[in-house]
């Protein structure tokens, strides 16, 4: 068949209708980005936070070069972590397509769930909205005019939003699942603006991704998989895998499937700033259309990446304090020489014997080992009382001892030599509000 002019602009404007209105009238359809490597935030709130800094993501497509009213997309996104378990993300996404505009906003929360240092499940919910416009004014057709489903698409122009996403990392390996919408929405079908109903559960991304170093490790080579599924269209995979060199320069392509091929390039200028470039070949699904699709990205390094470490300092200020700071994470001891003097006669004297079992519960040294600290007192008394009501009120099997390396008295909830069992108990005790300021330390 021969393609003319004429062709080519009623396919855009069909396709724009079509694949646009659902999304620009009800809620979410899962954009296309050619970059998402860069930043697998826009498809999976679980991805917060997962460079360690805050980022501030810039990226711009143009489709379709040379057509008017080609779609064309400019996204901004922000992420940071906020402790060493929580971070949030923002999102201001606008699209334009022949007659249709959308722009929505949204912010999301996601938790990370860390069973060892390079193992940890994240979930991430998204929650915002959307507002849309059709312009009438540039549509001549009558039967289109004429149909009460676009009259119907214009007045429900605002719309809540909302996403979720989990992932799943296991030294270097990403496994993630998300939900672009959390609503039943009504989308517009093939049949001339008739509506569809969508299941959420049935509209879902799978993405997965491994990062390994080649060679010498100046070479990392970073694979991903993606596969969408989606009620009102084919099922589609699509696999990329870009080269790092130097953490400087990467070079890549991808396939998607049903659709073609894509070149990707870009740059990291010191630590402050990354440009990366995608050029999409023209849709192998559609003759005659003259260019493929650009799209450019910047990614904005904002401040150091953030480190959630406690830090217990040791000073000397007649007797020693530790000085506590930061909200969780491993343990630094900075250390000082241990003032002689044995405590020991005056916590056996305090000791009130009608309480709780003290041989049971009390160490007169903390041996060597990882604790999830409770609470932290200067005085035996104050953590006696603080220990008998954990015991007597709460129910809770805690215990208490004293550390002649920080001259501190510490009531615990667990005791461990192994690092990463402590960390997971830890999480466990801050899901408690009783326990929500608890605490990983180290005596060594």
């Amino acid at each position: 068949m021969q393609v003319t002019v004429d062709n080519i602009k009623k396919f855009v404007l069909t396709a724009s209708l079509v694949l646009g209105c659902s999304m620009l009238a009800f809620g979410q359809q899962t954009p296309i980005y050619s970059q998402f490597f860069l930043n697998p935030y826009v498809y999976n709130p679980a991805y917060a936070g997962n460079a360690g800094r805050s980022v501030a993501f810039l990226s711009y497509r143009k489709q379709w070069i040379g057509i008017e009213g080609a779609p064309e997309t400019s996204t901004l996104t922000f992420h940071t972590p906020m402790k060493r378990n929580i971070a949030l993300g923002g999102m201001v996404y606008y699209d334009k397509r022949s007659l249709l505009k959308s722009t929505s906003v949204s912010a999301s929360f996601t938790y990370k769930a860390l069973f060892t240092e390079d193992q940890w499940i994240s979930f991430g919910l998204t929650g915002g909205l959307s507002m849309n416009n059709i312009q009438l004014d540039n549509i001549n057709d009558p039967a289109i005019l004429s149909d009460p489903a676009l009259f119907d698409l214009v007045d429900n122009n605002l719309s809540p939003t909302a996403s979720f996403g989990f992932n799943y990392h296991i030294q270097g390996l990403n496994l993630g699942f998300s939900l672009p919408s959390l609503f039943k929405r009504e989308v517009v079908g093939v049949e001339q603006f008739s509506t569809v109903e969508l299941d959420p559960v049935k509209n879902y991304t799978l993405m997965a991704n491994y990062k390994f170093p080649v060679g010498d490790g100046n070479v990392q080579l970073e694979p991903h998989l993606l596969y969408r599924v989606t009620e009102t269209l084919p099922n589609q995979w699509e696999a990329l895998a870009v080269l790092h060199l130097k953490d400087l320069l990467w070079i890549g392509g991808s396939y998607r499937q049903d659709y073609g091929a894509t070149a990707l390039l870009g740059l990291n200028i010191k630590d402050f700033l990354a440009v990366g470039y995608a050029y999409e070949f023209a849709n192998t699904l559609v003759d005659g259309i003259p260019d493929g699709t650009h799209e450019i990205q910047l990614r904005l390094n904002i401040g150091k990446p953030k480190d959630f470490e406690k830090r217990v300092k040791v000073i000397e200020s007649g007797n020693r304090n530790a000085r506590f700071y930061s909200d969780g994470g491993n343990i630094f001891i900075e250390s000082s020489p241990v003032e002689e003097g044995d405590p020991q006669e005056e916590i056996q004297e305090s000791a009130d014997p009608s309480g709780p079992d003290l041989d049971a519960y009390y160490q007169d040294e903390m041996p060597a080992g990882h604790y999830v600290i409770l609470k932290d007192f200067d005085s035996f008394e104050s953590a006696y009382q603080y220990w008998a009501d954990v015991i007597n009120d709460y129910g809770y099997k805690a215990s208490f001892g004293y550390s002649s390396r920080d001259d501190q008295y510490y009531v615990y909830l667990f005791q461990s030599k192994d690092y990463l069992q402590t960390e997971i108990e830890l999480e466990k005790a801050r899901l408690l509000e009783l326990f929500e300021d608890a605490y990983s330390l180290e005596i060594d």
